[in-house]
């Protein structure tokens, strides 16, 4: 057996020496992200495959029967009693989560960012405001978004997490949190003291700036100088041959639409989605991908707990479309999806109240500021 683990070994390394070879310029890491994107891939086409049958037939594929469900009913206080065995909780957040302490979302309508930019469509004649954080515009034009920045205060070290973000760090704390994947670039998870390794900022953050000509980096506070010095920044550096300066556009170390996502979130989602007891979901719309994938890539009688303003991804028509995760909040046979509704902030506290960890949640969230305030989805 050790021979064949040998042998099996030493051929998989062989596959990515002769993948190098003839990919110039492709690391090893850069080989292991291809294949943890094909096998993630697979998944889905295997997926796929099961719901446009069930989609064809007219019913969905049966809910896990109770016998190997991780819970017996699909209600808040079983996901309550569930939480306290949990091992390994995967917990997705969006822009829903920040919104508390005073950082507008991107799609509500009225407060949301996409419905509040239109002096910024009209002076910048562009079609949409997803087109404000185009990395294709960006390249053109970095103004539109530098004002933006601006306007918004980011990064802004006077914002406080919410009473959501506590709740991560309280997950944190007992020792069950395996990773919190953030599609926000506000850095509020970190200021709660969450270790860096359990946090996933998907589209980066405000943390770091990065020189788009010569790579060199700038820290939190050199890169919230530039953006608020009124106009676009540009690398000073010089040449370690002349003087000249570098003079490249300064990019803060976030994901624009269009950009690829770091190599290593593949990798680390593909080994993380297998071992998740327990997925809950935070302040989304799931509007945006990869990340809106990791709902239907965790295991089957994996639970998942949907706390949002309002419930998300129930189109059944939708359940053959690789994108769409669907949850099954009203059906008979759902044994895995619950929902709890209305202001984040006060669902994370009944749900923790139920566990019996409230003195402690409320001990960690003695700075937040305003936090009876309306959060959003």
């Amino acid at each position: 057996m050790e021979g064949k683990e040998g042998s099996d070994a030493d051929k998989d390394h062989e596959n990515k020496e002769f993948f190098n070879n003839y990919r110039p310029g492709s690391s090893l890491e850069a080989v292991d992200a291809k294949i943890a994107e094909l096998d993630a891939m697979f998944k889905k086409l295997c997926q796929s495959a099961g719901r446009a049958l069930a989609h064809h037939l007219g019913e969905m594929p049966p809910a896990e029967p109770s016998s190997t469900s991780l819970l017996k009913h699909a209600t808040v206080n079983d996901i309550a009693v569930h939480l306290k065995t949990c091992r390994n909780v995967i917990v997705l957040t969006g822009a829903g989560i920040s919104t508390s302490a005073g950082i507008p979302d991107f799609r509500t309508p009225g407060t949301g960012l996409y419905d509040n930019v239109q002096s910024y469509l009209d002076k910048y004649n562009l079609p949409s405001a997803q087109k404000l954080f185009s990395y294709e515009l960006f390249l053109k034009d970095p103004e539109p978004f530098y004002a933006l920045a601006r306007e918004l205060k980011y990064p802004n070290e006077n914002v406080r997490p919410t009473v959501a973000h506590h709740f991560i760090k309280l997950l944190s704390d007992k020792g069950v949190l395996l990773r919190n994947y953030t599609q926000n670039i506000d850095m509020l998870q970190s200021q709660t003291g969450i270790p860096a390794e359990k946090v996933f900022e998907v589209h980066g953050s405000f943390r770091s700036g990065t020189c788009m000509k010569c790579q060199a980096k700038l820290d939190s506070q050199q890169l919230k100088d530039a953006i608020f010095s009124g106009s676009v920044a540009y690398c000073e550096l010089s040449s370690e041959t002349n003087d000249a300066v570098c003079g490249g556009i300064i990019k803060p170390d976030i994901v624009m639409f269009g950009e690829k996502l770091s190599q290593d979130y593949l990798c680390t989602v593909s080994k993380d989605e297998g071992k998740c007891d327990l997925l809950i979901i935070m302040g989304t719309s799931l509007s945006v991908g990869p990340v809106n994938k990791i709902p239907t890539s965790v295991p089957s009688s994996t639970p998942r707990l949907l706390i949002n303003m309002e419930k998300v991804c129930t189109d059944v028509s939708q359940y053959n479309n690789l994108s769409a995760p669907i949850f099954f909040f009203d059906h008979p046979d759902n044994l895995t999806d619950v929902f709890m509704g209305g202001d984040i902030d006060s669902s994370v506290r009944e749900l923790v109240e139920m566990v019996g960890w409230d003195k402690e949640l409320e001990e960690l969230c003695k700075d937040v500021k305003n936090s009876e305030t309306k959060s959003g989805n």
